[in-house]
C-alpha cells in the first residue's frame, strides 16, 4: 500500500467519524433539559421538535429547548426552569420555549418564550448582567423584556400586566 493510499484512507476514516459524530454534537446542543413540570392539574401536553405525537405532561416531565407546552380546559401546568424562574400556565394556554441559555458562571441568562395563546403568570428571580442577558416574553401582539420580578400575560385579550 502506497503512502498516498494510506493518507486517503486516514482522511476517509476521519470524515466518516466526523459524520457519525454530527448527530451527537447536535444532540448536545439541544439535548439537555432546561426545566421540568413541577405541578399539573387536569390535562397538559408537550410537543417536541421532530415528534408528530404529543406527550402527556406528567409531574417531573423534563422540558427541552423548542418544546411546546399546551394545557386543556380546566387544566393548569407549572414549570420550573434551571435558572429557578417559574411559569404557571392557565387553562387553554399554548407556549413555546424558543431560546434558553443559562450560564450562572458567566452571569448570563437568555430566555425567549412565545405565548401563542392563553394566560401565563411568571416569576423571574435573579437579575443577570452578563453580555446578552435577557428574559423576553412574546405574544401575538406584544413583547416584553424582564430583568426580574413577576408578570401576568393574557395573550387572548392582548393584555400584559
Amino acid at each position: 500500500m502506497s503512502f498516498c493510499t494510506v493518507r486517503i484512507r486516514i482522511f476517509g476514516l476521519a470524515e466518516l467519524m466526523f459524520l457519525l459524530a454530527l448527530p451527537v454534537l447536535s444532540w448536545g446542543a439541544e439535548g439537555e433539559p432546561i426545566g421540568s413540570i413541577t405541578a399539573i392539574e387536569g390535562e397538559g401536553y408537550i410537543l417536541r421538535k421532530g415528534n408528530i405525537a404529543a406527550l402527556q405532561a406528567i409531574l417531573g416531565t423534563p422540558l427541552y429547548l423548542y418544546d411546546h407546552i399546551l394545557t386543556e380546559k380546566n387544566s393548569r401546568v407549572q414549570i420550573l426552569f434551571q435558572d429557578e424562574s417559574l411559569l404557571n400556565l392557565a387553562e387553554n394556554t399554548h407556549i413555546q420555549i424558543t431560546e434558553y441559555i443559562y450560564s450562572p458562571e458567566q452571569n448570563r441568562r437568555s430566555v425567549v418564550i412565545q405565548v401563542v395563546m392563553g394566560r401565563v403568570r411568571g416569576i423571574v428571580g435573579r437579575y443577570f448582567t452578563g453580555p446578552g442577558s435577557r428574559y423576553m416574553i412574546s405574544t401575538p401582539t406584544d413583547t416584553i423584556m424582564l430583568g426580574g420580578g413577576s408578570f401576568v400575560i393574557d395573550a387572548d385579550e392582548g393584555r400584559i400586566q
